[in-house]
């Protein structure tokens, strides 16, 4: 007969506790890998996936919405109803239409109180979703170009429109009105150099 110490008595729950405690945390690990290996998106990134799979419906759409981003339009809402427009028509569809809706269709909406509209909210709300959809743009490697200046060559007339006379020519420097968008080797929404 053995007769047990009351040190012991502490031991063995402790050490089957925490065998316990690190086969569920083993589970909980394989669960989280296994389904985000499992070609499950987050909402970010099925919005950037369907909006590269339609890229040819959204030219000249990415800078608008920088410029709301920014608090630099006073067309925010005309801004949201054709992106809203623009997806809901888009053939191709990885489930992206039904969360875009979800997170940027109500935009009429955006600063309607209880009795009455209140601009300043409303603003609030079009810069804050005007910031997320630009994050989206970037997540799906759609970038917006940084130069103030833009030296002439072969293919900035494919990036820029020129606003002055003439045609653009080799070498030369120009200013950057607007910048250029662009997604790997094709320009999604042209700039404007002068």
């Amino acid at each position: 007969m053995s007769i047990i110490l009351p040190a012991q008595t502490f031991i063995l729950p402790i050490v089957i506790g925490m065998v316990i405690g690190a086969a569920i945390a083993s589970v909980f690990f394989i669960i989280f890998n296994k389904r985000r290996g499992s070609g499950n998106l987050s909402v970010k990134e099925t919005i950037a996936a369907g909006i590269l799979s339609n890229i040819d419906d959204f030219t000249e759409m990415f800078e608008p919405v920088y410029s709301v981003s920014l608090g630099k339009s006073n067309k925010q809402q005309e801004v949201f109803a054709e992106w809203n427009a623009r997806v809901r028509d888009s053939a191709e569809d990885n489930g992206y239409k039904a969360l875009f809706e979800k997170k940027f269709g109500d935009y009429a909406s955006w600063g309607q109180g209880k009795k009455k509209f209140k601009e300043k909210k409303a603003n609030k709300i079009f810069k804050k979703k005007a910031k997320q959809l630009v994050k989206i743009f970037f997540k799906g490697n759609i970038l917006r170009g940084n130069s103030t200046f833009e030296t002439g060559n072969e293919n900035t007339a494919e990036l820029y429109d020129f606003v002055g006379d003439g045609s653009i020519e080799t070498d030369k420097q120009y200013e950057v009105l607007a910048p250029c968008w662009t997604y790997q080797e094709m320009t999604v929404d042209k700039g404007v150099i002068r």
